[in-house]
């Protein structure tokens, strides 16, 4: 029994410091902002991170939703909203763009290079239409040159596609994954400690 007390307590602390030095966003719905910090406590009635070296924010949980907590309908709404809205701006950007804006170097990279690929495509199918063509005048080298490159074009124009569809489908599992990871909040957020800082300052007064 006591071996099992002993092992509960370890996993315990064990959880704690791993819920702690954790980065977080808090998407505050009162004003449509996101707070990013890291978590210095995580209690079971609230959440305390760390903003920069002098801001410390606190939440209370029975303001908060996501994450490991209960969500509400309104918040899943939000969430669908919040989805589309990122997915609208990401999703001009050129096949690649958005994964090397968010660290994926080398798969940003390749998406590139084969969207790219229809350029080139484009670039040969010219080429070789005009060679045919110059080739074999009149309507049978036109027929004749446009079906020798569009060998060149079909595939590279496919290629190009499915890298398009690729980086739509890898951001908006991204877009997902990031909105759903975040915890909401509907309360005022208070700095941690400005209670205690209220109350000294009103002792002080008192003893003037």
């Amino acid at each position: 029994m006591k071996k099992v007390l002993i092992l509960s307590l370890f996993l315990a602390l064990l959880f704690q410091a791993k819920s702690q030095n954790t980065e977080v966003e808090i998407y505050r719905i009162q004003n449509n902002s996101i707070v990013k910090g890291t978590v210095v406590e995580n209690s079971s009635d609230s959440l305390r991170i760390r903003v920069d070296s002098v801001t410390t924010l606190a939440f209370a949980k029975s303001e908060l939703e996501g994450k490991e907590l209960p969500v509400s309908k309104e918040v899943k709404k939000l969430r669908k909203k919040l989805m589309r809205d990122e997915s609208k701006e990401t999703m001009r950007l050129y096949p690649g763009i958005y994964q090397m804006r968010n660290g994926e170097i080398t798969k940003g990279k390749i998406m590139f290079a084969l969207a790219n690929i229809a350029i080139i495509g484009a670039v040969g199918f010219l080429v070789i239409f005009y060679v045919v063509v110059a080739a074999n005048p009149g309507f049978l080298g036109l027929f004749i040159g446009f079906n020798h490159a569009s060998f060149v074009l079909l595939p590279s124009l496919i290629i190009s596609g499915s890298s398009r569809i690729w980086s739509t489908s890898d951001q908006l599992h991204r877009i997902k994954k990031m909105v759903n990871n975040r915890y909401y909040y509907r309360g005022e957020v208070t700095h941690a400690g400005a209670t205690l800082q209220s109350v000294l300052t009103q002792s002080n007064d008192n003893s003037l």
